[in-house]
């Protein structure tokens, strides 16, 4: 099927020099496909279904790991191909669940983090790869256990093993994540941009699935923008012919480089200054409203 020609119909023809085919979609998952009540609409989940049958490559791009953004693809019922998880640190085989592409903090940088955090009095979370590790990580115990921490392992459906240090067979880590109150965090977090300058990538988000506040440290050359060129160049599709749409801070880089980058009504403020497209909230459907603009 021809590729679609978005350009025309969403009104940017000043924007580029050419026209803007939309041959693979990136779709954000919390505050973007799903509702304020964490859950697929059905108007978004027919939207991405016309944008399957037309031809176009639908991708999940979400901070979230594989395990826990398995039951989402369930619910939109679509032959994927493929899903961006943890920040693009992984591209998996929908069909599968198999890793085709794997990104891990370098073991080492990943073990000085980890203490850094221990110092600091943190529990510290580490995510691997399990495809590649069996299991979804580890709970490394500290002192500071905020209660969102087992909150998360209670509800999450990660399998991690708890532990008070980092077990010597461990896989390099995907993300190392610490949970704390959003305005500690904030110090934490120039503190870590500063000790770990080049060697690392990270965000500090607010989580409204679980409702807490997180640090997600990433290899140095992460995002998701990473994650969707590791498709284009498996697919064969040119990156300029990508749209993108999402809603916070770890979308940036998707939204500012792909061909058409979109905002949700609810989207951050950064994300809007980089945006060139805004549509309807999440409890609105803009992911659908977006859809129906690149199919009419």
């Amino acid at each position: 099927m021809r590729a679609r020609d978005v350009s025309r119909v969403l009104g940017i023809e000043e924007v580029t020099n050419e026209p803007l085919h939309c041959e693979l979609l990136a779709v954000d998952l919390d505050g973007t496909l799903l509702d304020s009540q964490h859950q697929v609409p059905p108007r978004n989940r027919a939207a991405l279904h016309r944008a399957h049958e037309a031809g176009i490559k639908v991708v999940l791009c979400t901070g979230r790991s594989y395990t826990e953004t398995r039951p989402i693809l369930d619910t939109i019922g679509l032959d994927l191909d493929a899903a961006v998880t943890v920040f693009g640190a992984l591209v998996n085989d929908v069909a599968t669940g198999r890793t085709l592409e794997r990104s891990a903090v370098p073991l080492a940088v990943a073990l000085e983090l980890t203490d850094w955090m221990q110092q600091r009095g943190y529990t510290v979370l580490w995510l691997t790869d399990a495809d590649e590790a069996g299991s979804d990580g580890y709970v490394i115990d500290g002192p500071n256990r905020h209660p969102a921490v087992d909150r998360w392992v209670e509800r999450s459906p990660c399998a991690l093993r708890c532990t008070d240090s980092v077990p010597r067979d461990a896989c390099a880590p995907v993300r190392i994540s610490i949970i704390d109150d959003t305005d500690v965090l904030g110090g934490v977090s120039a503190a870590l941009a500063e000790s770990f300058a080049g060697r690392i990538v990270h965000n500090l988000l607010r989580v409204p699935a679980y409702s807490f506040t997180v640090i997600e440290a990433f290899a140095a050359h992460v995002n998701k923008w990473y994650g969707i060129k590791q498709l284009c160049r498996r697919w064969e599709c040119d990156p300029r012919h990508t749209v993108a749409i999402g809603d916070d801070v770890n979308d940036i880089d998707m939204i500012r480089e792909a061909g058409l980058g979109v905002a949700m009504g609810n989207a951050h403020p950064r994300v809007r200054e980089v945006a060139q497209q805004t549509v309807a909230d999440h409890d609105e459907c803009g992911v659908a409203e977006l859809v129906e603009r690149l199919l009419a």
